[in-house]
């Protein structure tokens, strides 16, 4: 009797097996995304494709004009199509002064939507339509999120780690490496994530975070002969950057220094369903050329 039960289970089984693997409108076991996997769709805005999806629902609130401000000039020092602008406005002598970084970026954004206002109005391409929409800047009421999917990680707020014992508020962006320039990993921790509005119904998801001080290499940051680097989560940048494009992070986890009082040591972690795979030694003789 029971063998006659096992037998018709997985008779069973198999004939929904087969039946599911049809079923392209409806969610089942083969055709569900991965719990970190991506679920938007490839699409483009500015030069940015939006991938990445928030977790659980947004809660709605108005940026201050310094944060408004701080993101829409991160989101624009981030636009290839940007970069000429910023280029003819350094050489304008009326604002080639000695202005603060943050009356720089105000001067800019003014300038910048007076002049993508003058562009023709028979111009109706894409990129001219995102120009116009970036200089426009974004609203002022975004959407918040305690938690981000995006490139295989799954990112939640420092607030939101208060109440678990896993981790996943770590964040580290890794320098661009200019000519003679010596590359700086910005490591931090998350504190919001932003969902930036744009005219036309555009939207860019930015992190907001806490960055450790890594340009003070004893106090703030240090690497061992191991090649470990250790962080003081404590002493932060005083920088008007806070914000960051999501698609640009990775995730970090900071354990505890048990020899140093206050420090973490990083630990960089791969994404979900990728692996580091060490590249084989190739051993055979490769005759030399005449």
């Amino acid at each position: 009797m029971q063998r006659a039960l096992l037998q018709r289970d997985t008779l069973l089984q198999r004939c929904m097996t087969l039946c599911t693997r049809y079923l392209s409108d409806i969610q089942t076991k083969f055709n569900k995304l991965d719990r970190n996997e991506d679920d938007n769709e490839m699409e483009d805005f500015l030069g940015f494709s939006l991938v990445g999806r928030p977790v659980g629902g947004g809660k709605p609130r108005n940026l201050s004009t310094q944060e408004l401000e701080q993101a829409h000039i991160y989101v624009m020092k981030n636009t290839e199509d940007v970069q000429p602008y910023f280029e003819e406005f350094a050489e304008l002598p009326q604002y080639n002064s000695s202005q603060t970084s943050q009356n720089e970026s105000a001067s800019f954004i003014k300038w910048f939507r007076e002049k993508v206002a003058r562009l023709p109005n028979n111009d109706k391409s894409k990129e001219t339509e995102e120009l116009l929409s970036l200089s426009r800047g974004p609203f002022v009421g975004v959407k918040c999120y305690t938690g981000y999917v995006i490139n295989g990680f799954r990112f939640h707020t420092k607030d939101h780690d208060k109440h678990l014992k896993t981790q996943s508020s770590g964040v580290v962006v890794v320098g661009d490496n200019g000519v003679d320039v010596e590359a700086v990993d910005y490591y931090g921790v998350l504190r919001k994530v932003v969902e930036l509005q744009f005219l036309g119904g555009r939207t860019l998801a930015l992190f907001c975070c806490d960055w450790c001080d890594v340009y003070d290499k004893g106090k703030g940051v240090k690497v061992d002969e191991n090649g470990f680097v250790s962080v003081n989560l404590k002493r932060t940048l005083k920088m008007n950057e806070p914000f960051v494009l999501a698609n640009q992070v990775s995730q970090v986890f900071y354990l505890d220094d048990n020899l140093n009082k206050g420090w973490h040591v990083v630990v960089k972690v791969q994404p979900r369903e990728i692996y580091a795979m060490m590249a084989e030694d190739n051993n055979e003789e490769v005759p030399n050329e005449i």
